[in-house]
């Protein structure tokens, strides 16, 4: 299983949005819920960054925050981009 990730990583597929495209697809609102929680996690770390004044890291995990959010969103009101996603 680490092999099939790790070469997975290497081809730059996202594994983490797979994942999160899948449960969707049976539980909508659990894949919001993981897309926020994710949105927390780098939320977290940056403002960890910003203590230790990174700012060029701690805008990078704020962008990740800002896409995640944009696509829990897109899921909770089935916007079209959303749609032709995951079809």
């Amino acid at each position: 299983m680490e092999e099939l990730i790790r070469r997975a990583i290497e081809k730059g597929i996202d594994i983490e949005g797979l994942l999160i495209r899948e449960i969707s697809k049976n539980d909508p609102q659990e894949g919001i819920k993981l897309r926020l929680e994710i949105a927390e996690k780098y939320m977290k770390e940056a403002c960890d960054y910003l203590m230790k004044g990174d700012a060029i890291q701690a805008s990078e995990k704020a962008y990740k925050v800002a896409k995640e959010i944009v696509k829990a969103l897109a899921e909770k009101f089935k916007t079209e981009e959303h749609k032709q996603a995951y079809s």
